[in-house]
């Protein structure tokens, strides 16, 4: 199983517990969480989701388009 099907079966955002989604932002994959604005990184197929590890999503960052 990869990183998009986990996301969409078992993932959740460790803050709001809302579902994360993947995508892949200038060539990093990254599970953003909608809701809270911020995104989580993945590193060598494994997601980091640790609070601490957010990194929050300004208005100049479009979610809605992939690489």
């Amino acid at each position: 199983m990869n990183i998009e099907e986990m996301a969409e079966e078992f993932l959740v955002c460790p803050k709001c517990h809302n579902n994360l989604i993947y995508k892949i932002f200038k060539g990093k994959e990254i599970l953003i969480c909608k809701t809270c604005r911020a995104y989580y990184p993945v590193e060598d197929e494994i997601p980091m989701l640790l609070i601490d590890d957010a990194i929050n999503i300004d208005d100049s960052i479009n979610i809605d388009d992939s690489d």
